[in-house]
């Protein structure tokens, strides 16, 4: 038999076997007491959840471990349930060895060991820790009572909706917004209460956040019983699962009424003020145009005859010089023959007379140029077009061209293109008469020049491509203004006034003219224009 000096005699090592045989097993805590209420036996979980060492507690009482009020009701229960035998359930706050207070839910019964003199009644305790529970119900009692107060108190009126979108609660304020018992507004009933212009908005905005999941927020009026309506500002916002599904829907109706007639009023105001000031403004701006017109008017004739002035030099400059060139070839020419002596032969005439020739070409292309620059000028070009073959104008071209450039060869291909186009033939004519001489004057070191035509859709595009000195890139966006001149081309003769009336006559066709050039490489000039429908004649 094990005995504590201190407390006495306890079970024998056989009956502490046989109990923990029974009982150490056991789901819950377990505690074996015998009719003094001593411990005869602990199972290890009660020996965790106490944080005690069975040896330390054999033979012991509740006294030793428990303040002296709890001890003693522990051991008066224990005394009825051996005295009765009835099995006792009850729950009671027990304070640890660390003097933490648990809230212990016991199961308390009779039972009986066998001993040399017969049969001992012993008390079989179980027990549940559930402080953690109470606790928690505390808190959610907690909880409960503060939202029903915030509910109750708030200035807004809370209400809550499922995940479909039918309201579930409501806070007491509905009453007041409505005249209506909380149990209206539940489901949808609440739509009942709405005015009939912001019913159908409403609806739609609600079940479009119902099937999105986004926020909602809305101003719009509830009608109370007496058929008063006041503004009022809803919000909701839903709350997700794990999942990121709408579990519920949370918001707040807002009394904004006195807020939304204020804001009504000011807008109003501001109204009528944005429109006297928007009468004041054009008055003002009137007055004001009519100035600026005249001082633009007065602008442009100041300027207008400036550039008059500033073209009348350049072109008392440029005739002075450009012509110089050619007159200065016929003189010369004529006084070659006027010089010879010998017989005259065939060929040194028809060299003389293609020098004259050329002069005489150059003279008139010049005359040409500086014509329709004054026609663009003032705006009496005229394009009349008609039905003619722009393969036949382009031969052409490019035949009196190769009769004036002997040391340069052209080459064309134009079989692709329409046999008839609707276009002006002699402007056509210049536009391309312009490129060819461009691309015989700047090629004077290569003496291959080619003319390509095809067709693109309503679209027909014709290119005429030379490998001369080409031009820097930064000259390409300014190479049709008047009187421009690439940097490439310093030293050899021009006006700078032949591509600007290229692009306008080929503008007026309601076409386009482009380049491509690479200094020291070549140039090409591609000009596009419509394929018009032939007229039916009559």
């Amino acid at each position: 038999m094990n005995r504590d000096p201190a407390i006495g005699p306890v079970l024998p090592t056989s009956h502490r076997e046989l109990l923990g045989d029974l009982f150490e097993g056991a789901p819950r805590p377990t505690i074996i007491k015998d009719a003094t209420s001593r411990f005869l036996f602990l199972n290890s979980k009660a020996c965790e959840m106490f944080n005690l060492n069975i040896e330390d507690v054999l033979g012991r009482t509740d006294h030793d471990f428990l303040p002296a009020c709890e001890a003693e009701r522990i051991q008066k229960v224990d005394a009825e349930v051996l005295t009765t035998g009835e099995e006792r359930l009850f729950e009671e706050q027990v304070t640890g060895p660390d003097g933490s207070t648990r809230t212990l839910l016991t199961h308390k019964r009779r039972s009986f060991v066998p001993v040399p003199e017969g049969k001992k009644p012993v008390l079989i305790v179980v027990i549940s820790d559930i402080t953690e529970l109470r606790h928690a119900e505390e808190v959610l009692r907690a909880s409960e009572e503060h939202y029903r107060s915030l509910v109750e108190l708030h200035p807004q009126t809370p209400w809550v909706a499922d995940a479909k979108g039918n309201v579930v609660e409501v806070g007491p304020g509905w009453q007041n917004a409505s005249g209506r018992g909380i149990g209206e507004a539940l489901g949808r009933g609440w739509e009942k209460t709405l005015h009939p212009m912001d019913l159908p908005e409403v609806v739609a905005k609600w079940e479009s956040a119902v099937k999105t999941g986004a926020s909602f927020d809305m101003i719009y009026r509830i009608g109370t019983t007496k058929g008063r309506y006041r503004w009022y500002r809803n919000r909701a916002a839903p709350r997700l699962d794990a999942n990121g599904e709408v579990v519920r829907w949370y918001g707040l109706l807002e009394d904004v009424h006195d807020r939304e007639l204020a804001l009504k009023a000011l807008q109003s105001s501001e109204r009528r003020l944005r429109q006297h000031r928007d009468e004041l403004e054009k008055v003002v701006q009137a007055r004001t145009a009519e100035v600026q017109e005249k001082n633009v008017e007065l602008d442009r004739l100041l300027q207008h005859e400036r550039g008059i002035n500033a073209l009348q030099r350049r072109f008392v400059a440029m005739i002075s010089h450009e012509f110089r060139t050619p007159l200065a070839v016929i003189d010369g020419a004529a006084q070659r023959l006027t010089r010879t002596k010998a017989a005259v032969t065939p060929q040194f005439l028809e060299d003389k007379a293609l020098q004259i020739k050329g002069a005489v070409a150059r003279m008139v292309e010049l005359m040409e140029s500086i014509l329709a620059a004054g026609r663009l000028e003032t705006g009496t070009i005229a394009i009349n077009k008609e039905a003619v073959s722009l393969g036949a104008i382009l031969r052409q071209c490019i035949e009196s061209r190769a009769e004036i450039s002997k040391s340069h060869t052209i080459s064309h291909d134009l079989d692709a293109l329409p046999a008839l186009q609707m276009i002006d033939g002699t402007a056509i004519e210049r536009v391309f008469s312009n490129l060819l001489s461009n691309a015989v004057k700047y090629s004077p070191f290569s003496s291959n020049i080619h003319v390509s035509g095809w067709k693109e859709g309503r679209r027909v595009l014709v290119s005429v491509a030379d490998s001369g000195i080409g031009m820097d890139g930064d000259d390409l966006p300014k190479l049709f203004e008047p009187y421009f001149r690439a940097r490439s081309a310093t030293g050899i003769a021009g006006t700078g006034i032949g591509l600007n009336i290229v692009k306008e006559i080929v503008e007026l066709h309601g076409g386009s003219v482009s380049v491509r050039s690479v200094l020291g490489k070549g140039t090409t000039f591609t000009v596009e224009l419509p394929l018009d429908e032939m007229k039916q004649s009559a």
